[in-house]
């Protein structure tokens, strides 16, 4: 039984010695404070610029323009509302007297980007007796109204590079 007091009283003179004690006290360590470390501060993305009510970006591109699409863009009953129009046997699509109809242009250049060209855009009508212009504020999206029945067609110049035709019907019920 000895030999347990002996160990304990050599591991506490170990720990002693290693801790500083016994001798002199020593002066107390002065530990330097800790200088704050400079944290960046993220850059805030950008903010997204506001989508046009109609949901697209205007173009910026000014580049020489190699072809134009002319499409039918949305068809409106007389009270603004979208109309879901039907196609005739020939598969051009029927526009009811009176309605409003947007067509729409979009002009690529030579590395298929979307661009404005100039921005001197030439309607073609085979007959301007059938429509009435409604709204030209957009030169690239003008907005029409059936006004007689038949066949109507368009095409859009611009830099002279020209559209494909787009031919509508028109039909009045009376």
């Amino acid at each position: 039984m000895k030999c347990l007091p002996r160990s304990v009283a050599a591991m506490l003179g170990v720990v002693v010695i290693s801790c500083g004690g016994g001798g002199a006290p020593s002066a107390p360590v002065v530990v330097a404070t800790p200088s704050p470390v400079a944290v960046a501060t993220p850059t805030p993305a950008p903010t997204p610029e506001p989508t046009p009510a109609n949901g697209e970006l205007p173009v910026e591109r000014e580049t020489a323009p190699v072809r134009i699409t002319l499409r039918l863009f949305v068809v409106e009953n007389p009270d603004g509302s979208v109309y879901q129009y039907r196609e005739n046997e020939d598969g051009l699509p029927i526009i009811p007297g009176g309605y409003h109809f947007r067509l729409d242009i979009i002009a690529k250049d030579k590395k298929n980007k979307e661009t404005k060209g100039s921005g001197n855009v030439l309607w073609h009508w085979n007959n301007e007796d059938m429509i009435e212009i409604v709204n030209f504020n957009n030169v690239y999206h003008p907005t029409l109204r059936a006004s007689k029945p038949g066949t109507f067609c368009a095409t859009a110049e611009m830099d002279n590079i020209f559209s494909n035709e787009l031919c509508l019907e028109f039909r009045f019920t009376y």
